[in-house]
């Protein structure tokens, strides 16, 4: 069960789910929710049978692999407040638009390619892939 207090277990335990969580998009949620008690985590890395699933079920564009959140490089957020929805664009707008820094990308944002409200990943996390500073979250059926 989420909680609206600032520092959410739930949370904490998506985010634990796999080992090596972003440490640049960690620190930015840890702020983000202390301000926004409000502001909590859907899901984060994601491994492979969950990525198929998303995106079997047209919840993400990517296959396994390509993805931020196989990479323990994304998020997805939502907004606990009583009487609002939880993917509500105005809080979005209002709340998280502003708060994106600039080593992060929101998919909600106006002109997204992929526009997706929930999703904020790390702008450069295919360069961290390339320069092999992350790894899958869980290590592929058939190495390379």
């Amino acid at each position: 069960m989420h909680k609206n207090n600032g520092a959410c277990p739930k949370c904490l335990e998506i985010i634990n789910r796999y080992p090596n969580f972003n440490k640049d998009l960690l620190s930015w949620f840890t702020l983000f929710q202390a301000r926004f008690h409000e502001a909590h985590i859907s899901c984060a890395g994601r491994g492979r049978e969950d990525q198929e699933n998303a995106y079997a079920k047209n919840l993400s564009k990517s296959r396994w692999g390509h993805s931020a959140h196989n990479y323990n490089c994304a998020i997805d957020l939502f907004c606990n407040l009583p009487g609002v929805d939880l993917y509500s664009p105005k809080w979005f707008g209002s709340v998280v638009a502003p708060e994106i820094p600039s080593y992060l990308s929101w998919y909600g944002a106006p002109g997204s390619v992929f526009p997706e409200l929930p999703h904020v990943e790390v702008r450069n996390w295919r360069d961290l892939l390339a320069g092999k500073e992350v790894e899958l979250v869980e290590p592929p059926i058939y190495p390379d």
